[in-house]
């Protein structure tokens, strides 16, 4: 053999390694091998609620009726780990990671001809779809729908191919574990039926191929096919009340918000620009789906002001990764351009990460998923078993930190911390809305509160109040407060310190009435007197309405946030945020009730211990200079009831007094 065989069999075998490790790299970044605790960004809210999925998934109960979340019958795929659906989650990401690698390779050969080019910029894409550990479904579900968008319009210009129809596949699938995927697969679907129908004058085969896939995903979960359009209706009620609900009262620092609109504003510039070149006025369809996914996700991190940035500035580099690839072969401009992009957006999503999380900079996340522990994790999972150790170790320690006492039937518990539940292997029996901070629209509050008057509310709830971002104490599942008093009994208080109230339903269910006190309208920032009631229970109801200016607001970023500021007996003055669609489902005012002790104090009628936390007067204004707003209507209609509830016999009820100290605002 001479020398010039013998160079090329070794290039062969070494591009054969290279080929293996790259591979073996996307499944270990795809098939989950992490433990939910050792998330970096996550917390007992967020790990509550991927707990409940799992468990939902098992049960096969129904999206959409039992239960309605941001996430759907296969949002467990997202995140955590649950030895009974631990199996299903490997499967299902080896899959789609097998969907993923033959797309993205096929990108990024039409990027470079050059295979090791091709293969660093696959590894590259895959390092980012994987950052940060915990929170990178968002950034997968993005990877699938560019993928398709930029394989239809710049690479397979024919017919539809399979590596697409597999794509298409596999959005139908992540359609269904969390909502607003399904929104987003849904607008990359039809852009490019459209352009099926417009420009190549054929049916667009792939409506059908993704409705065929999200029917069979739907099944495949065990839900009934005639709730998938209560699901689609109720999760859209979920998602459309998000913004006024969730938006977080810190500011937006300057340098995100605007990186991020100017580097996603030269990303659709420069995909345009290829588009033209190739489709002409055709080229606004590429455009829009990308300008449509980069505005979800710019949605996705920047309502909330908070960590939720990390997961929009990946996608955005993301994005920036996938469209350097239109550049294509031998344009050393366009190539030049697009990589700007991609350092760009790099700079940004590096110093959003030492912004938020300062021990975990984006240098190090990216690193960290070419460690030896993270590059061997998928195998040692599934022969050793480390993560069902870890599993539970995670819930012994929870059930040393809070243990429970054993009980009888079904248990639900308000407002979240359903890993409680869960190490203390309660039966789990949800609301509908799980976690009582979602419960954010009239419509989604009152589902909550008729469910208890169910057959199929649990038998036993723990209760705290745990109000999110400052909002008012009684706003979180407010509906559900008279149910809550007057079809359970209160049997305990639990935790050390006192944390929640152990509930009973009762034998004989008691009920409650609202009689009408008064009917006000204020303006923003001026003080209405709150109606004296002879027990001091007052239930408040409030037509806080957007004005179009509101709505408008609303779809493309956030209104300001509404403040509620009460002045009480005992002369303070509080301040708390105000979610509009909960004040209008109603709510107790009066007195105020932040911890479980004056909840219990209330439900067993001892008035007199809560004269001091009675409020006389309330004041809604916007967190504006001026107090006042021009994107809600003005004046706000009010209406006050004496609430009525027959007193419990309790003896475990205590100091009640107030520990609020809120700054004003």
């Amino acid at each position: 053999m001479n020398a010039s065989a013998k160079k090329t069999e070794w290039r062969q075998v070494a591009q054969l390694l290279v080929w293996v490790v790259g591979i073996y790299y996307v499944f270990s970044r795809f098939i989950p091998c992490t433990p939910v605790a050792d998330y970096p960004i996550c917390d007992d809210l967020d790990n509550a609620w991927a707990q409940a999925l799992h468990v939902d998934f098992i049960r096969h109960v129904q999206f959409g009726t039992d239960v309605i979340f941001t996430y759907g019958p296969w949002g467990f795929l997202a995140r955590g780990y649950y030895p009974p659906t631990y199996l299903i989650s490997v499967v299902a990401w080896a899959l789609l990671a097998v969907v993923y690698l033959g797309a993205s390779w096929r990108l990024a050969r039409h990027f470079s001809a050059n295979w090791l080019v091709a293969w660093i910029w696959l590894v590259s894409f895959t390092a980012v779809v994987s950052v940060p550990a915990g929170a990178d479904f968002n950034s997968r579900l993005v990877a699938f729908e560019v993928l398709l968008l930029l394989l239809h319009f710049f690479v397979e210009e024919g017919m539809l191919s399979l590596r697409q129809i597999l794509l298409v596949v596999a959005l139908g699938w992540l359609s269904l574990v969390k909502f607003t995927g399904l929104l987003e697969s849904a607008a990359v679907v039809g852009i490019i039926a459209v352009d099926n129908i417009v420009r190549h004058k054929r049916f667009p085969l792939i409506v059908i191929w993704w409705l065929a896939s999200l029917l069979l995903f739907w099944i495949l979960a065990g839900q009934h096919i005639n709730l998938l359009a209560p699901y689609c209706f109720n999760s859209w009620q979920m998602a459309s009340g998000y913004t006024e609900a969730m938006m977080f009262d810190g500011k937006a620092r300057g340098w995100c918000l605007g990186g991020y609109c100017l580097i996603a504003f030269l990303l659709c510039a420069f995909t345009g620009l290829i588009a033209w070149r190739r489709h002409r006025f055709r080229g606004a369809l590429p455009v829009a789906g990308l300008g449509g996914i980069l505005f979800l996700v710019f949605k996705l991190g920047f309502i909330r002001n908070d960590r939720h940035e990390i997961d929009s500035v990946m996608a955005l580099l993301l994005v920036a990764l996938a469209c350097l690839t239109l550049a294509g072969p031998g344009k050393r401009q366009a190539a030049m351009m697009g990589l700007c992009l991609v350092i760009g957006a790099s700079l940004l999503a590096g110093s959003v990460f030492n912004y938020w999380l300062p021990g975990e900079g984006l240098p190090k996340q990216l690193a960290r998923t070419f460690g030896i522990y993270n590059l061997m994790a998928p195998g040692m999972s599934l022969s050793t078993g480390y993560m069902s150790g870890e599993y539970e170790k995670d819930m012994a320690r929870a059930k040393k930190d809070f243990p429970l006492p054993s009980i009888q039937g079904g248990a639900d518990i308000y407002s979240y911390e359903q890993n409680v539940l869960f190490a203390n292997g309660w039966t789990y029996r949800p609301r509908p809305v799980m976690q009582s901070y979602c419960a954010y629209t009239p419509e989604l509050a009152r589902l909550n509160a008729a469910h208890l008057r169910t057959a199929r509310a649990a038998e036993n709830i723990l209760f705290a109040i745990q109000p999110l971002d400052h909002r008012f104490p009684a706003l979180d599942d407010g509906c559900s407060w008279p149910e809550l008093m007057t079809r359970y009994d209160i049997k305990n208080v639990l935790g050390s310190p006192e944390k929640y109230l152990l509930l009973s339903r009762a034998v004989l269910p008691r009920e409650y009435q609202l009689k009408p006190l008064a009917e006000n309208s204020a303006h923003f920032g001026e003080s209405v007197a709150v109606p004296a009631a002879t027990n001091g229970s007052i239930w408040v109801e409030m037509d806080v309405d957007k004005t179009s200016l509101g709505t408008l607001a609303s779809t493309i970023y956030k209104p300001p946030q509404l403040m509620l500021a009460v002045s009480l007996k005992d002369a303070r003055e509080l301040r708390f945020s105000l979610v509009p669609g909960m004040a209008r489902s109603g709510f107790l005012l009066s007195p105020l009730i932040e911890n479980i002790r004056s909840f219990a104090a209330l439900a067993a009628g001892k008035w007199q211990s809560l004269t001091n936390l009675e409020i006389t007067s309330m004041t809604i204004s916007a967190d504006t200079k001026s107090g006042a707003t021009d994107y809600y209507q003005s004046p706000v209609r009010i209406r006050f009831y004496q609430l009525e509830c027959p007193a419990q016999d309790l003896k475990i009820v205590g100091p009640t007094n107030s520990t609020t100290r809120a700054p004003a605002r």
